[in-house]
Order: structure tokens, then sequence, then C-alpha cells
């Protein structure tokens, strides 16, 4: 089964990439007319090869090439093909050495977290002292992500030493980690052109996910969607295409980007499954490296607050503002956490890595880690948000730490809100989460959301004791209302789906929640003492009145009558029909009896008859029934009721 896998040249100009390129893979990356005139590369060229996976009986490791200009005019150009990359052939002249491309080359394939190397020592030929210059090289390179990296002679004229740098690619890939695939496609457009009759045509480096026929993408930063027409990998048309694979789509509803239109260019992004917005802001740590570039006096000038810059992702670049927490100033070797503000939307993901360039574009000033894609750009300097952001940069990658502080951070948050800007899979969220809840890290609260387990236990403290410390001061009531308890937790109920989550919590622990109220298992209604004398009188003028009692507003004749009469309705003690009619909870159950025995007797009865039966008047009669209906005792037919 093959393996795909993307690799990119690097090093100074002149140093002999594209002719080193042409020999391992028989194509001219140089497509170019001024290209090939000048013996320049300028623009990033493209070609592919085959070798044999080592030990293996016939499998190979499908290898696409992005070669990349050397010059310092285009490091531009270098930086959008490189982003994608899973091993880099760094190249170096024997009768040259390491030059100032070379440095920024490595800094910049350094920011952009690439672990695999082999370097290539080229012109080998043109040396007298091969043994000699490869020392000096390997000495170089101490210190850099280059050390330990194989260092093979070649030289691309006589054909020295290609068979070994193969077999180093070979060796290398063979021990790298084949291009992640957590569902979710991203494509940085590298090229984009519309063949006539044929619509628009993108080609990039597929990561993050496979691509099929029909996928519907998202094109950053315009928001266009799309969807895939077709596909290919070098030439060879595929019904799919998947994460290591050189990759063209033909995308006929996505226009090309021109003035006052939107659509797509080099330098867009392509994400597909359900990507979350682009911001105008995100949260990074920045590092410098210790070494400055030569004949760069820009990587020698300190990082301040407010410094406008280019931010190279993927295939693209955007002018942002950088901001640090404090007065900071980032000379070379420092790290700090900041915050780029851009100038249009960026879709990033978290750990993602970023290049900072000089507005200028003379100068390589620094790699960011992305620690949050969607900040806010309040309280960037706060306490909580800097712990927050320190804790992420000590392991950007790792999942668990990325929810638990999300949560830590949020405290209550919804599940796809979870997933959304992790490069990771559903499947691999969800194990994570399991794993902090089983941890008592977190706590699940049904299938939708997640609260930090602490946070979530204080909140719920805080909500017993709130209920509780009502019924103490209303014993007379059936219970709190939630609209109140809301209001006494404050913001926090805020959060959507919060509220809800907790009082289905609440309900598994000894509270019962109905009707708009909430109250204790143990909770059970009180009279107080001043309300005993009215509740005795309102009850015995009711026992004694039956069903002919006097009005509401005379058993409330003073405060005290007014809350006894509420306290006795909420118990059903009472039972008020309607403003005019208020009948004793005995008196209600014996009656409504009657009319129930009435109907078993005679199948059904108007109101009149029931009036005569009860010897009640139609003022008490027709509330009573209205009552019943809504109870659903009886149910009118016309002018008959029957039982229910």
């Amino acid at each position: 089964m093959p393996r795909n896998f993307i690799i990119g040249t690097a090093g100074h100009i002149d140093h002999g990439k594209s002719t080193l390129v042409q020999t391992l893979t028989g194509t001219n990356p140089d497509r170019l007319p001024e290209e090939k005139e000048r013996g320049v590369t300028i623009e990033l060229g493209f070609a592919h090869f085959s070798l044999p996976i080592p030990n293996t009986q016939s499998d190979t490791f499908e290898i696409g090439v992005v070669d990349v200009p050397g010059h310092a005019d285009f490091v531009n150009n270098m930086v959008a093909g490189v982003g994608s990359i899973d091993l880099a052939i760094f190249i170096v002249a024997a009768d040259d050495s390491w030059m100032p491309q070379s440095e920024e080359h490595l800094q910049i394939l350094t920011y952009l977290g690439i672990k695999n190397f082999v370097v290539a020592l080229t012109k080998a030929d043109l040396v007298d002292d091969l043994e000699f210059v490869t020392e000096i090289l390997a000495d170089d390179l101490q210190g850099t992500a280059l050390e330990g990296a194989p260092i093979i002679p070649v030289s691309a004229p006589t054909g020295l030493g290609i068979d070994d740098l193969k077999e180093a690619i070979a060796n290398t890939l063979s021990h790298a980690a084949d291009p992640r695939d957590f569902e979710q496609p991203r494509l940085a457009v590298d090229r984009a052109f519309s063949p006539k009759g044929v619509g628009t045509v993108v080609t990039g480096t597929l990561t993050g996910g496979k691509l099929a026929l029909g996928t519907q993408l998202t094109a950053y930063p315009s928001g266009l969607k799309t969807h895939v027409r077709s596909i290919q990998n070098h030439s060879a048309s595929l019904d799919e295409a998947v994460p290591g694979m050189r990759t063209a789509l033909n995308l006929p509803d996505l226009p090309l980007s021109a003035k006052g239109k939107k659509g797509v260019s080099r330098g867009h992004l392509l994400v597909g499954g359900n990507p979350g917005e682009a911001t105008l802001e995100i949260d990074v740590n920045i590092t410098r490296a210790r070494r400055p570039i030569p004949g760069q006096t820009g990587t020698q000038r300190p990082l301040k607050s407010n410094h406008r810059i280019f931010v190279h992702h993927g295939s693209g670049r955007t002018q942002a503002r950088v901001l640090f927490p404090e007065d900071i100033v980032l000379d070379l070797g420092d790290t700090s956490i900041a915050q780029l503000r851009f100038d249009h939307p960026i879709h990033t993901l978290a750990g993602e890595r970023l290049v900072i360039r000089e507005l200028s574009g003379e100068a390589t000033l620094a790699g960011a880690t992305v620690l949050d894609p969607h900040p806010t750009r309040r309280q960037f300097r706060s306490l909580q948000r800097q712990t927050f952001l320190h804790a992420r940069a000590e392991a950007p990658n790792d999942l668990q730490g990325l929810l638990r502080t999300h949560l830590e951070r949020d405290y209550f948050v919804p599940t796809h809100v979870l997933n959304q800007s992790l490069p990771f899979s559903d499947a691999e969220v969800k194990a994570a989460l399991k794993k902090l809840t089983k941890a008592n890290e977190i706590v699940a609260r049904g299938e939708k959301h997640f609260a930090h387990a602490s946070y979530w236990k204080e909140l719920v403290k805080k909500s017993s004791k709130v209920v509780q410390d009502y019924h103490r001061s209303h014993p007379d009531h059936v219970g709190m209302s939630t609209d109140l308890l809301k209001k006494n937790l404050g913001a926090v109920t805020a959060v959507r789906g919060l509220f809800d989550a907790l009082l289905i919590q609440l309900a598994e622990k000894n509270f019962k929640v109905a009707e708009n109220l909430i109250c204790h298992n143990s909770h059970s209604l009180e009279l107080p003492p001043e309300l005993e004398a009215p509740a005795a009188e309102i009850l015995k003028i009711l026992a004694e009145s039956g069903l002919a009692p006097p009005l509401p507003a005379e058993l409330q004749a003073t405060p005290n009558h007014e809350a006894a009469y509420k306290f006795l309705a909420r118990t059903r003690q009472i039972i008020p029909l309607d403003p005019k009619v208020t009948l004793g909870g005995g008196i209600f159950q014996g009656t409504l009896e009657q009319v129930r025995n009435y109907i078993e007797t005679n199948g059904q009865a108007t109101a009149s008859e029931l009036r005569q039966h009860l010897n009640t008047s139609r003022k008490v009669i027709m509330p009573l029934l209205e009552r019943l209906d809504r109870d659903k005792v009886t149910r009118r037919e016309g002018d008959f009721r029957t039982l229910v």
C-alpha cells in the first residue's frame, strides 16, 4: 500500500535545488520562461517521484516535491511552499557552504515545526577535500534543527550520491508518521486558475483529512461555499485524495478573486468538515531564533507591541499588529505570549505554526504557535487569560490539555464548540473527554455539554443553598421561581444551555422542578404563627358557607388575612375557581364526588341539572364546571357534560 508524503527543498540561491529535483524526479520544476532564462527559481515548482519502502515487497512512497526559490527577494514564495511538507531536503553547496538564505530557510523550517530533514551537500564534485567540507557543515549545524540529520554529498550532473540521497529520504520517511487524518480536510491554495470551459482549478497540498468528489468546502477568507467536481494528483484523476498528496481540485461554482469580487486565489484556504469561524485576532506563543540572519539587520532589532508585521499561514500572508501582555521587548532567543490582530480574517487551528516577517519583506523575525484561534480582544492582559495561555504554551498539541484549559477558562462548553478549531477527529476528542471525565476533571451534562468539574460542583452547591435559603425565608411558598433562581445566580446563567443543564442536575439531587418552580424534596409548607388565626377563620367561613361562599375580597380584609388566603390557596386547602368564587378544599372535593356520581348515574348532565342537584347558584356552578373541565374530570359536549 503506498504512503503519501510531501517533501520540500530549502537552501541558498544557486546551490542547486531545482537541478537536484530534476535529477530525482525527471521533471524540471522551473516552469516560467523567466526562470529558465535567468536560471533562478522565482515561483514554486512541483514534481513527483516514487521510492520503494525499505523492507517491503512492493510498497512505495509516493512523494510530491515542492521546489522553492532561494533568492532573498522571493522568500515569501518560499514560505508559501513549505508550510505542509513532511520532510525537507536542505541543500548546501559544497563550494559555497553556509550562506544567509541557508540560515533564513532553516529558521523558517524550524518555526514551522518541520522535524524530518536530509541535508544534500550539492556540487560535491567541485571540491577537493569533501570530508573536510562535510565536517565544517556539521559544525555549522550544531544546535539547530538540522543537527544529526544525514549529510549526503551529491552531484546532480555526475550522479554522485543520488542513490544514497534516495536511500536517506526513504529511511527518514520510514520512521516518519503518516500525514494526519483528523477528518477536517484543508488545502492551502498555491495556484488558482480557470482553464477555458473547465471552471476554477486550484492546487495545493492536502492536509487534515480526505477529500472525495462532491465534498463541500468553505473558502477563507471569503467564506464562500463550493463543492469538488473533480480531483487530480499529478495529472491522474482520482475519486478521493488523502493527506500528503499534491492535489488539484476543479471547483466550478467558486470564481477566481478579482477586484471588488470575492473568490479564490493563491494564499487562500479551503476547509471541509464543520469549520469554526475565521477571526481577526488569535492568541499565540512567539519565539525568536537565537542566531541573527547575516545581512538582515531587521532580525537583530527587538520586536515590540504594536509592531506591524506580515504573518505567513499556509500559502498566504496577512498584515497584522502584534500585542504583548506587558511592555515586553522580544529580542533574539526570547519567547512570549502575544495576540496578533489582523487586517483580514484568518482561519487557524490550535497548535498551527506561523512565520512572522517584516512588513517590508526584508527579514524573517519570528515564529508563532497558535494557542487560541478564537480569543476576544478584551482582557488579553488579565491574569486569568495569561494563565490560560501559558498553560497551553507548555503543550500546544496535547489534546487533553487543550480541552482541559478550554473548560478551565469557559467552565461550561457545548461539545461541538470543544471540537471546533482543534486538529483532532471527533473520535479523538470523544476519547480525550472520556479520560478527563474518568479523572474527575470535567463532567458531562447530557450529550451536548461538558463542564469543569470543580466549577460545576460549586455552582450546584451554590444553587442548592439559594433554594434552601428561600425555603427558610418563605416557608409558606410551595417553591422558588426558577426565574428568581436564575436571577440570583447572576451572569453565569447567560451561558446558553447552562441553566437548563443545572435544573436537570438539581432534579437528580433531591430537588423537584416543575411548572417554573423548584423546591427541595424535604421542603414542607409551614404557616407562620401570625397567620394561623386568619387562616383558621377563612377555613371556618368557607366550610360553613358550603356552595354559597362570600366573595374572596371579603375573606382578605386585612394584610394577614390576604397572606393567609394565598397560603391556603397554594396548599390547596381552599380552591379559587375565579375572581369571585372560592370554595373550601373539603367542599370542593365533596362537590366533585357529587358531580361524578350524578353523571355516572345519568350518563350526562347539563349545567342547569347539576345546579339544581347541588342546590347552588349559577355564579358558582359555571366556574366550578369550567374548573372540572380544565382538570379533565368532565368534558363539555354542547350543553351536556360527560365524564372523561
